[in-house]
């Protein structure tokens, strides 16, 4: 069997993530999702009112139709590409978005080039802006950083240009006028962004001390829980058996046989308290008393087939969410406890794959378990989820690490 070495476990669990609430907090920044549609709305609303005070201003008015228009398709690409079901939301997707609300503003100021007569009523800069505002959720603040500057020297350019205003004042001054409401709000967005991470990360390395202080005494007490295991069983099989050979002074065939019986369940006790691994425990506890309907095993080891101890790659953010999963789809109603499963294989690039069958309509099953799967996704894995009539499929795959060291094999 392929084993991975602790050089290789260390390098897989230490891959750096992007500094984004959506990365470091995927559950709590999908509940901002929503924030996204309605800053896009607002700002639609509010180029087509701009638009309608400028219908005296306008050069080309099938020009401004379609700077709405793209603004639209800008709002649409935004509210899609950072729903939870597609996270994360990444670096081409960003710019995407604000290259179209780009165009959107340009488009306009080209509708109105000429006869335009105040900047401070036209839309293109608002728009952008509050497009800008919800980026740091999914983008590091130093790229949401450089998009808003970008932007505001475009805009702030095209303004210093116009020579129609009816205020006449410094070129200058009516790119300030222009670009601070993009670098304003972008600010806003990223210093609450930067404070967020700040207070994810520091919560982290809180936890982590506190997790290091505990862990020789979860240690101690995993042990003691083991021995107490091993007493308990002792005492209800083998000591009654030789205290009653004592007893009789004798051994029949009777009592070979039994003997044989007693060691292979102390042996297999044993055997079983070696094997178990962090998702075999977490099936048992999220299954709980179901699994004694089951006709598997009673406990997660039968249910979890990971030969190559691929587990061990699974970082804490990574397990916190397995585990949420794992626990949402135990507690289904329409829940088969004998068809879940879970399967680990591929050491190059783990890939696990939680199989069970629901009897529940396929809606209901997708809105509990979605969210686990795109946050599964923004902690750097590949998650999908598949349902074909009661059988479910969650597939999450790591970042390969073909490129990292095995050892050799060994004998089980």
């Amino acid at each position: 069997m392929t084993v991975l070495t602790v050089r290789t476990i260390v390098a897989a669990r230490s891959l750096p993530l992007e500094r984004t609430p959506q990365r470091l907090d995927p559950l709590g920044a999908q509940t901002a999702w929503l924030l996204v549609p309605l800053l896009g709305g607002l700002a639609l609303l509010y180029a087509t009112y701009s638009t309608i005070l400028h219908r005296n201003q306008l050069r080309d008015p099938s020009l401004a139709g379609v700077a709405i228009a793209v603004l639209a398709v800008a709002v649409l690409v935004a509210a899609l590409r950072t729903h939870p079901g597609y996270a994360p939301f990444g670096r081409w997707s960003h710019f995407t978005v604000i290259a179209l609300a780009m165009t959107a503003a340009c488009l306009f100021t080209a509708a109105v080039w000429g006869r335009n007569e105040r900047l401070q009523d036209d839309w293109g800069q608002i728009a952008v802006a509050l497009l800008l505002i919800a980026m740091p959720l999914y983008r590091p603040v130093g790229e949401v950083a450089g998009t808003a500057i970008m932007s505001a020297l475009i805009l702030g350019g095209l303004a210093a240009a116009q020579h129609s205003l009816a205020i006449a004042n410094d070129p200058l001054v009516y790119a300030t006028v222009v670009a601070t409401p993009v670098l304003a709000l972008a600010a806003g967005g990223a210093g609450y962004a930067w404070t967020i991470t700040g207070e994810t990360l520091r919560w982290r390395q809180l936890a982590r001390d506190g997790q290091a202080r505990l862990d020789g005494e979860l240690r101690q007490a995993a042990a003691r829980m083991i021995a107490q295991e091993r007493m308990t069983a002792l005492n209800a099989e083998a000591v009654p058996f030789l205290t009653d050979l004592l007893q009789r002074g004798t051994v029949t065939d009777a009592d070979i046989a039994r003997a044989r019986v007693v060691a292979d369940r102390l042996r297999a006790l044993s055997v079983d308290a070696v094997a178990r691994t962090w998702l075999s425990d977490t099936l048992d506890l999220a299954l709980g008393a179901r699994a004694a309907g089951a006709t598997r095993a009673d406990d997660g080891s039968g249910r979890v087939h990971d030969p190559d101890r691929l587990e061990c790659v699974l970082t804490n953010d990574q397990r916190a969410i397995v585990g949420a999963l794992v626990s949402t789809v135990a507690h289904r109603p329409g829940l088969d406890p004998a068809s879940l499963t879970i399967s680990a294989a591929n050491p190059e690039r783990p890939t696990f794959l939680l199989n069970a069958r629901i009897e529940e309509p396929r809606a209901d099953v997708r809105r509990a378990l979605l969210p686990f799967v795109s946050a599964l996704n923004s902690v750097a894995m590949t998650a999908t989820m598949r349902q074909s009539g009661s059988d479910l499929t969650v597939r999450f795959v790591s970042p390969p690490i073909a490129r990292l060291p095995y050892s050799g094999t060994r004998r089980r």
